[in-house]
């Protein structure tokens, strides 16, 4: 039973981190366009493009799984989080309504494609600070008063480890964006940028909760930091900025942090293991998951090489010119 329970959360927090992954990916790219608009737009936009809608395909198949992994959790946490996930879903809409309308009505001449796809930018980087405070007061229990079910943002504010947090996670995609995209000439922020983001991300974790703060960050900290390093290395160059390699270094990364919500989350203050789903329903979640998850797989291997094909193999590859 308790091995079962454990592989429902690794399950769950795996799926997690691949829609991470390719949220992240947009995210990087939006800080791009918006610092260097002419410079970056077709390198970024023949990526972005094509895989705005699998990263809410994945979203979707996220929450319909978390739905099923820890179902008692969910009205306490919608509770909890009402004005931040009103937010999210505003931004979404703004999100998903300037890419469609940029690939739509920029063909028709009626809008200015720079504006629509600022939008994007800056409600898809907005997206993503809320989805940070979010996380990080689910690892770090900091504005979440879980009696009372209520997040206040001004007693998160209140933490220096909050600050941390958002600023390093900023910075390590700052750092990483030029590697994802192939952007040469950029190199030299890459591993000053993610080292600095690093070392203030695990600082938050210590002014968080010091006990956070162990041997097993190592291996995120050494496999994040490896990418720009390898950047730099020309015989390294075409590896790393594959899109496809990138990707599954991101979620190899991003699912070794489970250490920070798992066994106790919000601080350790919540027993994960006490709101996973146990008895009938475990069966159906596995179910659920293998067969979505091997659809929603096959599909997305499929749209990826028919978008590959249709930009002559650009989309996973990058020749950093």
């Amino acid at each position: 039973m308790v091995l079962t329970i454990s592989l429902i959360f690794y399950a769950s927090f795996l799926i997690f981190a691949v829609f991470a992954t390719l949220l992240i990916t947009e995210i990087m790219g939006s800080v791009l366009m918006l610092i260097s608009w002419d410079n970056v737009k077709s390198r970024v936009l023949e990526y972005i493009v094509p895989i705005w809608e699998v990263t809410g395909t994945f979203g979707v198949f996220w929450v319909v799984v978390v739905d099923f992994s820890f179902p008692s959790i969910l009205i306490p946490a919608a509770h909890i989080y009402a004005v931040a996930i009103m937010l999210f879903l505003i931004l979404i809409v703004a999100r998903n309504a300037s890419i469609v309308f940029g690939e739509y009505i920029i063909k028709r001449g009626w809008l200015d494609e720079k504006k629509l796809y600022m939008a994007y930018s800056a409600s898809t980087i907005a997206l993503g600070i809320v989805v940070l405070v979010m996380l990080s007061s689910i690892i770090s229990g900091s504005g979440v008063d879980l009696a009372s079910g209520v997040f206040n943002i001004g007693t998160w504010l209140s933490s220096g480890g909050s600050y941390a947090f958002i600023l390093g996670t900023l910075l390590i995609g700052v750092g990483l964006a030029p590697v994802f995209y192939g952007l040469k000439p950029l190199r030299f922020i890459a591993l000053p940028a993610t080292a600095t983001g690093v070392t203030l991300s695990i600082l938050s974790y210590y002014l968080y909760l010091p006990s956070l703060v162990s041997p097993m960050i190592l291996v995120p900290a050494i496999l994040t930091l490896l990418v720009p390093v390898l950047f730099s290395v020309d015989k390294a160059y075409s590896i790393v900025t594959n899109k496809l390699v990138f990707a599954t270094v991101s979620v190899v990364i991003l699912f070794s942090l489970n250490f920070l919500v798992y066994p106790e989350a919000f601080g350790k203050a919540l027993p994960v293991d006490s709101v996973t789903t146990s008895g009938p329903m475990a069966s159906a979640f596995f179910t659920i998951t293998l067969i979505g998850g091997l659809l929603l797989a096959a599909m997305l291997v499929i749209y990826l090489f028919a978008v590959k094909r249709s930009l002559g193999g650009k989309l996973t590859t990058a020749s950093g010119k």
